[in-house]
């Protein structure tokens, strides 16, 4: 076979292959695909249990709460406290959906006036209300996070049908006012677990 003859083959078939690849290239078809997606639903019920140790030679205190699922938010008060009274509980934090959720962070604010500090020494909160000349420590508290079946790999996941609790204490001081009343609002924010 004589090369002009392969060369012309050659270039007959290049082109051939060109314009197959370019019509090929720019052939459209709108495809259209029916189908449901069902994504899982992040529902998390907080709930609230305190129990106190009544000093048998003071006045009654007063504590109470509220609990908004909706809103993921439990409010405490504290009315007539006095000092050395010891106010611990648990906050139940029950995962009733069907996908892992993350404790993102917790907000607390609290009555006009007081502000907490972290003690890095002693890994607590001090608990301070404002006053002239300085602030007074009123009390002293902290928090633990955990699991009763044990710590998942990320400790802030809560799996679906799982219950992830936070056990607080707050101890009031000495310095604590007369007839003293304080409140703490404490909101949860969740989200998806993979964010």
């Amino acid at each position: 076979m004589d090369t002009k003859k392969l060369a012309a083959t050659f270039a007959i078939l290049m082109i051939a292959l060109g314009i197959a690849g370019f019509a090929f290239a720019h052939w459209e078809k709108i495809v259209y695909v029916d189908g449901t997606v069902r994504t899982g639903t992040l529902h998390v019920i907080p709930s609230f249990e305190v129990w106190y140790e009544e000093a048998e030679d003071k006045e009654v205190a007063d504590i109470g709460y509220e609990v908004s699922p909706e809103k993921n938010y439990i409010e405490i008060w504290f009315n007539n406290v006095y000092p050395c009274l010891n106010v611990s509980g648990y906050i139940d934090l029950n995962n009733t959906g069907t996908i892992p959720v993350h404790l993102k962070d917790c907000n607390i604010t609290a009555t006009a006036g007081v502000y907490a500090v972290w003690n890095e020494t002693m890994e607590y909160w001090e608990i301070y209300q404002t006053a002239e000349p300085a602030p007074l420590l009123i009390a002293t508290g902290n928090y633990w996070f955990y699991f009763p079946d044990g710590t998942p790999t990320d400790p802030y996941q809560i799996d679906p049908n799982s219950t992830a609790y936070i056990y607080f204490w707050i101890h009031f001081e000495e310095g604590l006012p007369q007839h003293a009343s304080y409140w703490f609002r404490i909101v949860f924010l969740f989200w998806n677990w993979n964010e």
